[in-house]
């Protein structure tokens, strides 16, 4: 392994390991859910509140995986007509919806923060999106910032990245539909 990516992996662990440490302290949570940003979010009855933030962020969803699908099915071998390199151009649409995903999943965490970091169907749920968002990424760099061309073959692991890239979209929807029965489904 590159002494790089051994670098950025370190890095990666760390900031893992500082942020578990942080979202398990109740007081930093109940900090959090107590800000004006968590109150707003979740006691305004304003539109701007709760109801814009869950339709941004079903709005960044659709954006991120729709077009995240759109490549993923054209590189495991579907849909062969459509050239591969033109493609590329959707990364920044993509990079926009994980964006708009980012600040809306930040604030409807923040306005249960106590709740939702303690269940863990949540959590399964932030590491299914981290999971993606790092094959979102290696998969742009392996298709896109690599010199392929469009005759080239595509490689073995941009298939293997792409399928689990549908694999933790799949499972990152799943669990964030299934957060609200959390109580039903872990008797919480």
């Amino acid at each position: 392994m590159e002494r790089n990516t051994l670098i950025k992996f370190g890095a990666w662990a760390v900031a893992a390991i500082l942020a578990v440490v942080i979202f398990s302290n109740e007081g930093f949570l109940l900090w959090l859910e107590l800000t004006t940003f968590g109150t707003f979010v979740r006691e305004s009855t304003s539109f701007f509140g709760y109801p814009t933030f869950i339709v941004l962020h079903t709005v960044g969803l659709s954006v991120v995986v729709g077009t995240s699908t759109l490549i993923a099915i054209r590189v495991l071998g579907h849909a062969n007509t459509i050239p591969l390199q033109p493609l590329g151009r959707l990364f920044p649409l993509m990079w926009f919806g994980f964006g708009i995903n980012l600040f809306s999943g930040s604030g409807l965490a923040a306005a249960t923060a106590v709740g939702q970091f303690g269940n863990q169907i949540f959590i399964a749920k932030l590491i299914f999106v981290i999971g993606g968002v790092i094959c979102m990424r290696w998969l742009q760099k392996v298709l896109f910032q690599s010199g392929m061309g469009e005759d080239d073959v595509i490689p073995p692991i941009a298939r293997r990245l792409a399928g689990s890239l549908l694999g933790f979209w799949l499972l990152a929807m799943v669990s964030g539909r299934l957060i609200a029965y959390a109580g039903v489904i872990i008797g919480r």
